[in-house]
């Protein structure tokens, strides 16, 4: 046979297989590349009280501990000087165990690990406290009594940040859920702000861990599912609009779809927009979004699975179209198939899942976006300490961040 028929043979059967397979599909054929990696090892921890004393040891971790892990990034931002900010959500994961972590903000230097860099390294250069001195908050905290009143994970579960260009920082909170604004110092400015349910003007959205369903006076039917609330939150880049995002459906949703919404940040106030993110069959939940426009941005989609090599960690592009509409998504790239040329994993293990020259995060919790470029994104890993597994099945999780190189610009 012909070259010239040999290749009329195979751009037939590519056109074939193009009208067969969808969108997504074939885009995750292409595979983004692994440019940076880097890793804050689990056992790091930073000076305050003992803590873990209500959870049980995991992957050779006993608690308690004689100070304050450095674990669980749910939010991160880019600082000018190239450092990250990074967000601890509320500790061991639930408000009941985790009265003695303290709700901590952290800048972190880090170091990767690249093509023309052998060595990679985090150094934690700054901490801020999260506290209330000025009583804002309506409800009983762990420190109540006290003049600095230092916020803890029984009293908020912070998963999503963002910094406006006063210094001052909005956290989404999963508990409430809330938005939570804080000054630079990491002190509340003012009341937890409540979620108002857009289908029902006349009531709010609540969790079951929801502070004021504790009162039967102002008990509301929680329509949030348990530790479901702001999983991400973008901003918009005139800073004019906050978009934070559910976690999962609510409890009475028909429709495997979760809720953008959107909040004034100059009246300091929720619109009447909001938007809907329907999630893939495979998917269970998401874990941050980021906007790179007025109306696109990435948004991590994942499963509940750790260490399985079939898990779905994706992140997905989505367009804002019309408020109470869904918004359009598609695959940007496949968390389990990023292409790692240079081997830019350090110290392999044999159990180590994922770290060849296919690099996956199969973790349950991946949890922050930065986007660093139109090519480049960076993604980090929450890691749970001390239970996640999701490396190695023998081993608590680091906290891994990589950066990723696009196949193509983001538009």
């Amino acid at each position: 046979m012909s070259l010239q028929k040999n290749l009329s043979l195979i751009a037939i059967t590519l056109a074939m297989l193009g009208c067969q397979m969808p969108a997504e599909h074939i885009q995750k054929t292409k595979s983004p590349q692994l440019t940076g990696f880097a890793s804050l090892p689990a056992n790091t921890f930073s000076e305050g009280p003992s803590s873990g004393h209500n959870i049980e040891g995991k992957n050779g971790f006993k608690p308690p501990f004689s100070s304050q892990p450095v674990q669980g990034f749910s939010a991160a931002i880019k600082n000018k000087d190239g450092t990250y900010t990074v967000m601890p959500d509320n500790g061991f994961g639930t408000q009941e165990n985790s009265r003695d972590f303290l709700l901590r903000m952290y800048t972190l230097k880090v170091q990767f690990l690249t093509k023309n860099q052998s060595q990679q390294n985090i150094d934690i250069l700054k901490t801020i406290q999260l506290k209330d001195p000025n009583r804002l908050i309506p409800f009983e905290i762990t420190h109540q009594n006290t003049t600095e009143r230092l916020l803890t994970g029984a009293d908020f579960d912070p998963e999503s940040m963002q910094q406006l260009k006063d210094g001052s920082y909005w956290i989404g909170d999963e508990f409430g859920p809330y938005l939570l604004h804080f000054s630079a110092d990491g002190t509340l400015l003012d009341p937890p702000i409540s979620l108002p349910d857009p289908l029902n003007p006349n009531s709010v959205l609540r969790s079951p861990q929801n502070q004021f369903n504790r009162y039967p006076s102002q008990y509301i039917e929680p329509l949030v599912q348990r530790s479901a609330g702001f999983e991400g939150m973008a901003l918009s880049p005139d800073q004019m609009f906050l978009y934070p995002i559910l976690e999962k459906p609510l409890l009475n949703s028909k429709d495997k779809q979760l809720i953008i919404f959107q909040f004034d940040v100059q009246k300091k106030q929720y619109t009447p927009n909001h938007y809907y993110f329907a999630l893939n069959d495979k998917a269970t939940n998401i874990g941050d979004f980021q906007m790179f426009n007025a109306k696109d941005g990435l948004i991590i989609e994942r499963d509940a699975t750790q260490n399985d090599i079939n898990g779905y960690k994706k992140l997905i592009q989505i367009h804002l179209n019309a408020p109470q509409q869904l918004v359009t998504r598609h695959e940007l790239v496949n968390l389990m198939q990023i292409n790692n040329p240079h081997h830019l994993y350090p110290n392999q293990d044999v159990n180590d899942l994922g770290t060849k020259h296919q690099f996956m995060m199969p973790f349950e919790t991946i949890e922050d976006i930065i986007i660093e470029s139109p090519n480049t994104i960076t993604v980090f890993n929450d890691n749970n300490f001390p239970f996640s597994s999701g490396r190695n099945p023998y081993k608590a999780d680091n906290n891994e961040i990589i950066q990723i190189k696009l196949t193509h610009a983001l538009k």
